[in-house]
């Protein structure tokens, strides 16, 4: 069948580009492929076109007005759905504007799309996918980068807030079969936290290229400032921002919330852990809480967005699932989603 030049530079975009040129993940890919999924659907039911005979001339603003309608009324996904399928295609009409006249007159269609605003969650957080993306984002070399990947790597990993991260020692630190770390919290209390091996292994590179050793430099600060002896909140802040700045130009289908922070990374391994089924009693003294009361006010809060959340990656975002069902409809489906599986 002869296909578009739309859908040619778009196996373009799947096989070379996404891959190869920006570096992404298979998660990442899948992502995206998932909203072309569902953009085919809509052409096949609603315009009685197959994805081989779309082109760009059909990308209006018009249609895009009728494709979010369509999202919202036939598919009830929610709004963070909807504008991650809009920016899946925003994506590729970027790539594809510098290659094709015809691209550029889509990509300004597609950026004049009013997507409904995303609501904002008491306490914005990561998912898992958008912390992997987040800790190979800083450049890992040289002291600087060394830093910024073992900082952002602890507080994930740790949970602790981000001025407890500004007071851990290196004496704090305990390398063992089970390595752990001292958190000095609220009220001069401390907690004894176990630290994943991929941390520590960020830690004791980190130490080894500032020339320090937990027996020799135990009273001085891990995360020292370029003026001072420790890092600052607002040095953490600025760094949280930077990074999710740059991740999210990179990956514009995720970090969908407003007003991230480093208390994000706390959220986000406190929702993580419920995700997993730990139980409440030991969050509480993982995050340092002085009443369980606190906690279960903390995670109650997302119990609800927890389960949409795992409902829609099951029904709306695994490929699997969008092809089988494609499939059903007997849809066609281009090789190049298919392979991204």
């Amino acid at each position: 069948m002869k296909q578009t030049l739309f859908i040619k530079q778009l196996a373009e975009y799947f096989n070379l580009y996404l891959p190869s040129n920006k570096k992404c993940s298979k998660n990442t890919i899948a992502s995206y492929a998932d909203g072309f999924l569902t953009l085919f659907q809509f052409f096949k039911d609603e315009k009685d076109k197959p994805h081989y005979r779309i082109n760009y001339s059909d990308i209006t603003a018009k249609t895009m007005d009728e494709y979010i309608l369509w999202l919202q009324n036939e598919k009830n996904y929610s709004a963070a759905s909807q504008k991650q399928r809009i920016s899946a295609l925003s994506s590729f009409l970027k790539y594809a504007s510098g290659r094709e006249m015809n691209a550029l007159s889509a990509y300004n269609a597609v950026s004049q799309v009013q997507t409904p605003k995303v609501p904002r969650t008491v306490f914005p957080y990561f998912s898992p996918e958008e912390i992997r993306i987040l800790l190979s984002t800083p450049k890992n070399e040289g002291k600087s980068g060394s830093r910024d990947v073992t900082l952002l790597a602890l507080l994930y990993d740790s949970g602790a807030r981000a001025q407890e991260v500004c007071d851990i020692m290196i004496g704090d630190i305990t390398f063992a079969k089970t390595s752990t770390i001292r958190i000095h919290g609220k009220g001069n209390k401390t907690r004894e936290i176990p630290i994943s091996s991929d941390v520590v292994k960020l830690i004791k590179r980190y130490l080894e290229e500032r020339g320090k050793t937990l027996k020799d430099n135990r009273d001085e600060h891990l995360f020292p400032s370029q003026r001072s002896d420790r890092i600052t909140t607002a040095c953490i802040r600025n760094l949280v921002c930077k990074y999710v700045t740059l991740a999210k130009s990179n990956n514009p289908n995720h970090f969908n919330e407003e007003d991230y922070s480093p208390h994000s990374f706390r959220h986000s391994k406190a929702v993580h852990m419920l995700e997993a089924g730990v139980p409440l009693i030991y969050i509480r003294n993982f995050l340092g809480h002085e009443s369980i009361r606190t906690t279960e006010i903390y995670l109650r809060i997302h119990q609800g967005s927890v389960s949409k959340i795992l409902k829609e990656r099951k029904t709306e975002t695994s490929i699997s699932y969008a092809i089988e069902q494609s499939s059903s409809k007997n849809q066609d489906i281009p090789d190049f989603i298919k392979n991204v599986r």
